[in-house]
């Protein structure tokens, strides 16, 4: 006994309208004509492999598979479908272009363009065309124009003389070669590749360049085929079952760093939490931006890579790469949460000989977005054509990535942080004692009460929550006074607060402070012989200069400036004792736990302290390390390495002295810093050996008295 097929239509019918159901209330459906679509358009017809009850899943159908079994054809999940679709914003009567087939997304378009418009639906694959075809017709839309070809290359007579109105991509695409194909005005909608992240991002065509103006929504795709196939520049480092992708950045030899994870990595902490099922998307996609050398991280599952934490195989890790070492952002669970998923630390890894720099580069960026970018609505994203190799100035400058026919830029909204000037009936400011020893904005300084906007929230909100949290207060009346922008040395944008003013009559002494050190209530003139936080001084000053707040919408409130200023370069100077004894040269092995070079051979060597010279410094360096006595008299200056480690802005001066003569044998006097001396070949150095150390020793073999690193 077989069911009537009128009552699979019935279960068809009712499962479409608990689907469209499921979506308007989940708030993917907004638009009357989207919703109804989903309501009209038999999905189950365009996957007949499947139950009516899997057709109808808020899930993708898979609809065709490579050899090896990865998926190349898919009737996408309808929570992304409608997103997509209310995105394009379509009207009846426009001409629409969908670039990767199936039948079912474009019946959903021609219903929503309805008979005055027109369909163009195009993929690279004639059984996918063929497949789409046969169910658009079935179905009653075989009015959709079904076209084979490469994407890549638009056939020129499927675009209309006034371009098409909208372009919808439902493959995952790392180049967006279509813009001369929509018309002025028109919209773009697809899921773009950016350092294999990908965003359906909603595009609008103005001045022949693509403005984003909708949120960016991480998705994923089946791959695009063709010329336009992306490649993820991925390369393997050896005997270590890890791979690095640079998919849009220039890829990077790896051979140099399989040492780097030979040991355990050095950990940065940037004091910034997510919760368990929150995701952190965008500060991957600003760190792609932000910081050059950057690449993905993978993990063979079942190799021994001796990677710390090491990321899910669908979700590569954020990393950077200096020289041969190497960082990677992580996450570490710090708490239960309220939730049960977890509250998590995100922290840096830092693998290699200046792994410990590269982390440390990588978290301050880390917090920046966590200051300036967080709270903030999602990056605008233009994308331009690239005409010619010279056409575009900027294709190196941040969150700029360079496509095959396209420049793609990301502008990264700032929402300020909050501050709030508090004063009394005196005329005196309360001021706030910041910790010095904690990884935070202006430590060990006075300055004014506030914090970071959180997510959600706006500066109003925010200010009255920080004061809450810091004091238990609540103020009336607090009102925008200034904005207050910080300037780095080269007068590039650092940081942006709002300043907000109340009035407060209260003792310090009564106010219960749970952040910081101290509050104190202070006149303007007694700042002089305080630690003063340099944008607070100057909102103390203005403040003090005015009549009275400024007042008005924040948009209109006065801006001061505050610029960082240059600092007169100064060199960490290092001295090294190179003892030479036929042909070979006494290195020590760094301990397992140390902060510099940890398990790393390196020369006797230490930086001079205060009043101290360089010769003074080896002398006495080497008797605390080895038990080695050398006097002045028997040392050389062989070498000069003049040193800009990467991430750092301090340079270091490495001093390298030979020695004609000494006395004693080398004992390991310091076993929390050094666990073994031992005599080597200059031909045959250890590995892992400090990166400088070897180019220095190698330079004195060959009579060389200079060289630089870092500074390129």
């Amino acid at each position: 006994m077989t069911t009537p097929p009128t009552a699979e239509l019935h279960e068809a019918s009712d499962l479409r309208h608990q689907l469209a159901d499921q979506l308007l209330a989940a708030g993917h459906i907004r638009a009357t004509a989207v919703e109804n679509a989903f309501r009209t358009v038999p999905r189950h017809a365009f996957a007949p492999e499947v139950p009516a009850e899997k057709a109808y899943a808020n899930d993708i159908i898979p609809t065709r598979h490579a050899p090896d079994d990865r998926i190349i054809s898919s009737v996408s999940a309808p929570w992304l479908q409608t997103d997509m679709l209310e995105a394009a914003r379509l009207q009846p009567g426009h001409r629409v272009l969908e670039i990767g087939s199936g039948g079912y997304n474009a019946a959903l378009i021609a219903e929503l363009i309805g008979p005055t418009g027109s369909v163009t639906t195009l993929d690279i694959d004639p059984a996918v065309t063929d497949r789409a075809t046969h169910f658009l017709t079935e179905t009653g839309y075989d009015r959709v124009h079904v076209v084979t070809a490469d994407a890549e290359h638009l056939p020129a007579e499927v675009v209309p003389d006034e371009g098409f109105d909208a372009v919808m991509v439902t493959v995952d695409t790392w180049d967006l070669p279509w813009i001369h194909a929509l018309a002025e005005g028109g919209r773009l909608v697809a899921p773009l590749r950016l350092h294999q992240y990908v965003w359906a991002i909603g595009f609008t065509k103005r001045d022949d360049a693509l403005h984003s103006d909708e949120p960016l929504i991480v998705c994923g795709f089946v791959p695009m085929q063709g010329a336009g196939a992306w490649n993820a520049n991925r390369r393997a480092v050896p005997d270590s079952g890890i791979r690095l992708a640079f998919e849009d950045g220039t890829p990077l030899t790896v051979d140099q760093r399989a040492p780097a994870f030979t040991r355990e990595p050095s950990v940065v902490r940037t004091n910034l939490t997510v919760g368990g099922q929150e995701p952190f998307d965008a500060l991957t996609l600003y760190l792609a931006g932000a910081l050059p050398g950057f690449c993905r991280l993978s993990v063979d599952a079942d190799g021994d890579n001796r990677v710390l934490n090491p990321p899910s195989r669908h979700w590569p890790g954020a990393a950077i790469v200096r020289g041969a070492s190497l960082a990677r952002l992580a996450t570490e669970r710090i708490a239960d949460g309220d939730d049960s998923n977890g509250v998590y630390e995100l922290v840096v890894h830092g693998y290699g000989p200046t792994g410990h720099l590269a982390a440390k580069e990588m978290a301050e960026q880390v917090q920046h977005w966590q200051r300036n970018h967080r709270a903030a609505l999602c990056p605008r994203i233009t994308v331009q054509p690239v005409v010619g190799s010279n056409s575009v100035s900027d294709a190196h400058a941040p969150h700029v990535f360079r496509k095959k026919h396209t420049q793609v830029t990301i502008d990264w909204p700032v929402i300020p942080g909050t501050a709030a000037m508090l004063t009394d009936d005196e005329g005196r400011y309360l001021l706030h004692l910041r910790s010095a020893n904690k990884p935070i904005w202006r430590p060990g300084q006075w300055a004014l009460l506030g914090g970071n906007t959180e997510k959600g929230e706006d500066p109003d909100e925010a200010i009255a929550r920080e004061l809450a949290e810091e004091t238990g207060l609540t103020i009336p009346g607090l009102t925008a006074f200034a904005t207050l922008d910080t300037l780095d040395s080269d007068g590039a944008f650092k940081d942006r607060v709002r300043v907000y003013h109340g009035t407060l009559d209260r003792p310090a002494h009564e106010i219960q402070l749970t952040e910081g050190i101290q509050l104190r209530w202070t006149h303007l003139h007694e700042t002089a012989d305080m630690t003063m936080d340099p944008g607070t001084m100057a909102v103390l000053c203005a403040h003090h200069d005015t009549a009275h707040a400024a007042t008005g919408e924040a948009g209109m409130l006065p801006t001061l400036q505050v610029r960082e200023p240059h600092e007169r370069s100064r060199s960490v100077i290092g001295a090294h004792l190179v003892l030479l004894r036929e042909g070979t040269v006494l290195l020590g092995k760094r301990h397992p736990s140390s902060e510099f070079a940890p398990s790393t051979w390196h020369l006797p060597a230490g930086h001079r302290e205060s009043h101290e010279s360089a010769l003074a410094c080896v002398i006495r360096e080497a008797a605390e390390e080895t038990g080695i006595t050398v006097t002045e008299a028997d040392l050389r200056l062989a070498h000069t390495f003049d040193l800009l480690d990467p991430g750092s802005t301090i340079p270091r001066i490495q001093l390298f002295f030979t020695a004609s003569r000494w006395d004693g044998e080398p004992a390991v006097l310091e076993p929390d810093r050094c666990t073994e001396w031992k005599w080597w070949p200059l031909a045959a150095l250890p590995d892992p050996i400090v990166d400088y150390t070897r180019t220095a020793l190698q330079a004195i073999t060959h009579g060389a008295p200079y060289y630089a690193m870092g500074w390129s």
